[in-house]
């Protein structure tokens, strides 16, 4: 779905403010935002499998997810992701399935960022590159310590 003014002022305004993105300029944030789509999704509606191929970075533009890992046999909750929030940077800079389900809690809008777009300033701009790189880190940490909690 295209996206109207409101919507791409909504994901100017929080692509600006999505610490991720601070250390990009305005021509780059320009760049981020051609070819954004936009995804209405039910509440109960999946958005994203664990384990399928993805190559776009998403923003919440409204209503909430759920963030699911499945680990052996058990599915564990480890985030709840409300507006301004994003998901699927971990599969941008190195192609690799999901490591989590998504799904709508509510009725959600999903403003998506082409991957080949977000891939290219990460190789031109090597601060975003990092902090993708730091925040790409700090999720699959988290998500571990979630998953595997040490013994006291």
């Amino acid at each position: 779905m295209e996206l109207n003014q409101q919507d791409l002022q909504f994901a100017r305004e929080t692509i600006k403010n999505i610490g991720l993105f601070s250390m990009c300029s305005e021509a780059e944030i320009g760049r981020l935002m051609g070819g954004m789509e936009k995804q209405n999704y039910k509440q109960g509606a999946t958005i994203l499998f664990q384990g399928e191929i993805s190559s776009k970075l998403c923003i919440v533009e409204s209503g909430k997810v759920s963030v699911t890992v499945r680990n052996r046999s058990a599915k564990t909750k480890v985030a709840d992701l409300e507006t301004n929030n994003f998901f699927g940077e971990i599969s941008l800079l190195t192609p690799r399935a999901a490591t989590a389900t998504i799904k709508a809690e509510a009725d959600t809008v999903i403003i998506l960022l082409p991957g080949e777009v977000v891939q290219s300033l990460a190789k031109e701009n090597a601060r975003f590159h990092e902090g993708l790189n730091q925040k790409i880190n700090e999720r699959l940490a988290a998500q571990k310590q979630i998953l595997e909690p040490k013994a006291e």
